[in-house]
């Protein structure tokens, strides 16, 4: 008869005598022993000094979804710790082996207390299947050795020198790719500086309120958002609605990448207004928002010591915690669905600890009331936790993006619990197609629902403010290696960032439709060809009911977005016969022009604008030569030494074409009419 021994104190926090069993498929027979507390701590974790931690531990739970209901004054396991990762599902339960709704899970513990107070919690032999889901106790709780040194990897490697720092900003010690907090300050600075000098771009930044340190006149920073638009429709005569994107980071301070991502993409942005289409258009039409450094306290403090894996602000709390455990978590201090036991914790000392009540945390107050003056009034509800359910429709405005590291994953409504929103196909729809571009995995209810969190910021602006709450895990470490960051988190996040600004304006509707796959613009003297393709699926990495229908439609704009009133009226534009349609462009002056493209599918759902410039030459009486029909003579490349004509040269070299690159190469310039003059050099 195969035998096992279990230890239990059935969930109890006493010193009780200990009940040990040997089981096997036909009885569970008690017999007692009298083991101490310590003995049980012995067993579930060896003996640990203050030097070891942090440690990397797992623990056997009851998966989402299958908890057996409790007390509201119970704690839950998974709220209660500084949650890393689900790395085990479908295991059979602890009771008696049978069905396949427990998972491992992998957390961080900061030091000997928390190990203690966990290990308190851990239920070794559960009495029934039903004790086995109590979400309060988990059913093993140990060391991993190999997590941990993964863990630890991450304080060593930030010790290796880097050498020169990749950036113009000062970097935080180890990292020459992420701004440090000053360095982060600089760089808001420098932006608005350097906006002044771009037409029509619009950078400025705003004071929105005090860190705890300052707060408590010690010291500490003030809460800095930037604000990056266009003003390229107003100096048009025209108006336009402008959609909201909001980007929180640093929330969480050892999460280094998220507001280096964030920064070097709206950088991007401001080095590309009035240089490249859709950069320019983009911010034309929308208003790009971000607090970079949410947490500026606990960000300090993290950056002269790695080894504490701080998470929390600086708010001790009046607990006994020590240093490192002390603060609030700021992700469960946002005031909705706050204090919740199934999502945070009130433990004083606690990586989730909620604070002592909603908002409590004055960067959140901070952060709160800077959201609720630019996101819509009239689009809120008048009573947000009791219509939970209620849909905002497809016409509300925002989008909430708080982003963090680690784990490759987004995170949306609800997280509180797993139940569905009345937007869920929306939410489902805009995850799709960043997905596309980042190949994130999903974490939404009945879809990838990891651990719930209360007071969460996601939540807070869907449910109060009516913006599409998302959250981004980025990369595969709080402290991102350079390299990692630059070659992938960079890479696979700026397409989504892009997205999701070209969809801010109505973020519930946009992502259903299709998206522009590709344009082509050409012109032939007079008349300008518009060439474009449109997917409903192509930019959906999975096949969601929204991505499955047909284009009926593509249209364009010259010169006119499709979301701009002249003189209170929209624009029709041209609908594109197959995939192109030719325009009269004779009225237009010479010079760069603008054409915008949307599509349309079957369901009606318009998706988001694409925009491309082209340029129409110097034609003294409105006749544009070519270069193809003005001259036969050649140009020469040394190297390569091919004779070509002018209309290769147009079609082939410059911004636009295949081989660029021949600018530096060439070696005779040729007499040829300005629209061929791709590199700079002809006369």
């Amino acid at each position: 008869m195969k035998r096992s021994l279990f230890l239990s104190n059935h969930g109890t926090n006493k010193c009780f005598p200990y009940h040990v069993f040997f089981s096997d498929s036909r009885m569970r027979l008690p017999l007692f022993f009298l083991l101490t507390l310590n003995a049980k701590l012995s067993i579930i974790h060896s003996a640990t000094t203050s030097s070891d931690f942090p440690l990397v531990y797992t623990a056997i739970i009851p998966g989402p979804g299958s908890e057996v209901q409790t007390d509201s004054t119970d704690v839950y396991f998974a709220a209660e710790v500084d949650f890393l990762s689900t790395i085990e599902t479908g295991l059979p339960s602890p009771y008696d082996g049978s069905g396949d709704d427990f998972v491992k899970i992998s957390f961080m513990v900061h030091d000997e207390a928390e190990a203690q107070r966990l290990s308190k919690l851990v239920n070794i032999s559960p009495r029934s299947n039903n004790e086995a889901h109590n979400p309060s106790h988990p059913t093993s709780m140990e060391i991993d050795s190999s997590l941990t040194q993964d863990l630890r990897d991450q304080i060593i490697n930030h010790s290796a020198d880097h050498g020169t720092s990749r950036l113009e900003y000062t970097t935080i010690d180890g990292y020459d790719c992420y701004k440090n907090l000053e360095g982060t300050f600089d760089w808001i600075d420098d932006m608005v500086e350097r906006s002044n000098s771009i037409p029509n771009l619009i950078v400025s930044k705003e004071i929105i309120g005090n860190s705890f340190l300052k707060e408590q006149g010690n010291n500490g920073y003030d809460m800095i958002a930037m604000k990056v638009t266009g003003d390229g429709v107003a100096a048009a005569g025209r108006t336009t609605e402008k959609g909201v994107l909001f980007l929180m980071t640093g929330i969480h301070a050892r999460e280094l990448a998220p507001p280096e991502l964030v920064s070097r993409w709206i950088q991007d942005m401001i080095d590309g207004y009035g240089a490249d289409a859709e950069k320019t258009a983009i911010l034309d039409h929308t208003e790009i928002y971000a607090v970079l450094q949410s947490n500026p306290d606990g960000r300090n403090v993290l950056e002269s010591d790695f080894s504490s894996f701080r998470r929390k602000n600086l708010n001790p709390s009046g607990g006994s915690c020590t240093p490192d455990a002390r603060g609030v978590d700021l992700n469960r201090n946002f005031p909705f669905r706050w204090g919740l036991n199934s999502g945070s914790s009130s433990d004083k000392c606690s990586s989730t600890y909620r604070g002592q009540s909603p908002g409590s945390e004055p960067e959140v107050k901070a952060i709160v009331d800077f959201c609720q003056s630019i996101f819509p009034t009239d689009q809120r509800k008048p009573d947000p936790e009791q219509q939970t359910q209620q849909s905002y429709g497809e016409d509300a405005k925002g989008i909430f993006f708080d982003v963090h590291s680690y784990g490759e994953i987004m995170i949306y409504p609800w997280g509180h619990q797993e139940l569905e929103t009345g937007d869920d196909a929306s939410f489902k729809a805009l995850a799709n197609k960043f997905k596309h571009f980042n190949g994130y995995g999903f974490s939404g209810p009945n879809n990838g629902f990891s651990y719930p969190a209360s007071g969460a910021t996601d939540d807070w602006a869907y449910g109060t403010l009516g913006a599409l709450g998302m959250t981004f895990e980025l990369g595969n470490a709080f402290y991102q290696s350079c390299d990692y960051f630059e070659d992938n988190v960079i890479s696979d996040n700026f397409p989504a960032l892009t997205y999701a600004a070209k969809s801010s304006r109505a973020p519930y509707r946009i992502p259903k439709g299709p998206d522009i796959t590709s344009t082509s613009v050409s012109v032939d003297g007079l008349s300008l060809t518009i060439g474009a393709t449109a997917s409903d699926s192509a930019f959906a990495a999975v096949n969601n009911p929204t991505s499955q229908q047909s284009v009926i439609e593509i249209r364009a704009f010259v010169d006119i977005h499709p979301y701009d009133k002249q003189n209170g009226q929209l624009p029709t534009g041209v609908k594109l016969s197959g995939q192109s349609v030719i325009v009269d462009i004779s009225t237009l002056d010479d010079g760069k022009h603008t054409v915008y493209i949307q599509a349309t599918d079957g369901d009606g759902y318009i998706g988001p604008v694409t925009a491309t410039y082209f340029e129409k030459e110097e034609s003294g009486s409105n006749t544009a030569p070519s270069c193809a029909d003005s001259t036969t003579e050649t140009f020469r490349v040394d190297i390569i030494d091919i004779d070509h004509d002018c209309s290769w040269l147009s079609n082939n070299v410059g911004n636009e074409g295949r081989f660029n690159f021949l600018c530096e190469l060439l070696d005779i310039a040729v007499t040829c009419p300005y629209t061929c003059n791709k590199c700079a050099v002809f006369s």
